[in-house]
């Protein structure tokens, strides 16, 4: 019997510098079967010219513009699938050698698991480890929704899905809201449903580039906890009813508020402090740690004057 195959989906915009080094750690897995779609969201320097270098290797469309949303180049790709199992690849990032063959063993001894992923590492400009990502942070057990719905601990590059997914959750969230954290709600919209997994290993490298959506300086909002999503969460409970209650989605919420107004009180920015505080008190005017944070920040904006 031959092997399953395998779809590789990788979204890329302005990736001259990184591209080729993604695309070779994909075609250095020791898996036989797979199919690789690779969509440019109108990229303006050589990242096109670089791909088309790989001819029938892999499967190239170039969007005529940009759709500043890495949702839609996904969706793209995953129309695309005809793999038995689709695996996610950030066009800057990196495979480890086995880890497409290592994933299919696994989800073929586990039939029920609709979605594996693992540890990734985080690495340089040069490829130089940093370490691992979301140390600490893949939880133990078998239900791992709660702990998903406090925090993302999925890293795309390390995610495989069976295709049937795509059936009964359908594709990414192309609001544009969900622009940096679409994968998110998509991860919690296929574990809201179906068992998840994880493997303890380091299976894909992240590259912590000081460019990129995730390093504008407007997601500010976003950091260090994203308060904004976690409150998107709240208002859809079609995400989490049956699997949690309100209040620990509420709460969940508040402790984000929390948490980055004392970060950007600690980084003398009161008026960002503030700015959480009032988010959290527009769901509870009552939590009275988010009133006391609001006072804090307050008296900082006073000594500032």
């Amino acid at each position: 019997m031959p092997p399953p195959l395998v779809t590789v989906v990788i979204g890329t915009y302005l990736r001259e510098s990184y591209i080729r080094r993604t695309l070779d750690s994909v075609f250095a897995q020791d898996w036989p079967a797979l199919q690789v779609v690779v969509v440019d969201d109108a990229s303006d320097d050589r990242t096109v010219d670089i791909l088309r270098e790989y001819g029938e290797r892999i499967e190239l469309v170039v969007l005529p513009k940009n759709s500043r949303r890495p949702a839609v180049p996904r969706n793209v790709a995953l129309k695309l699938a005809r793999g038995e199992y689709i695996a996610f690849l950030d066009s800057d990032d990196l495979w480890k050698p086995g880890k497409i063959r290592q994933q299919v063993e696994f989800m073929a001894a586990h039939p029920d698991v609709m979605l594996l992923h693992g540890n990734s590492e985080n690495i340089d400009l040069e490829d130089r480890p940093l370490g691992v990502r979301h140390g600490g942070l893949l939880p133990d057990g078998d239900d791992k929704f709660l702990r998903l719905l406090e925090h993302c601990f999925i890293s795309i590059s390390t995610v495989m899905v069976r295709r049937a997914v795509l059936d009964s959750v359908g594709l990414l969230d192309e609001d544009p809201f969900y622009r940096a954290k679409e994968d998110y709600e998509w991860f919690l919209r296929v574990a809201h449903r179906h068992p998840i997994a994880a493997l303890p290993d380091v299976l894909a490298c992240y590259r912590k580039a000081p460019t990129g959506i995730s390093a504008e300086e407007g997601n500010w909002h976003m950091r260090p906890e994203d308060a904004p999503m976690h409150l998107r969460i709240l208002q859809r409970p079609e995400l989490w009813q049956g699997r949690a209650d309100r209040a620990f989605v509420r709460r969940v919420f508040l402790d984000a508020c929390r948490t980055n107004s004392i970060h950007w009180r600690g980084q003398r920015h009161p008026g960002r402090a503030l700015w959480f505080c009032r988010l959290g008190l527009t769901v509870h005017p009552f939590a009275r740690p988010l009133w006391l944070e609001a006072a804090k920040a307050a008296a900082q904006t006073l000594t500032r004057k």
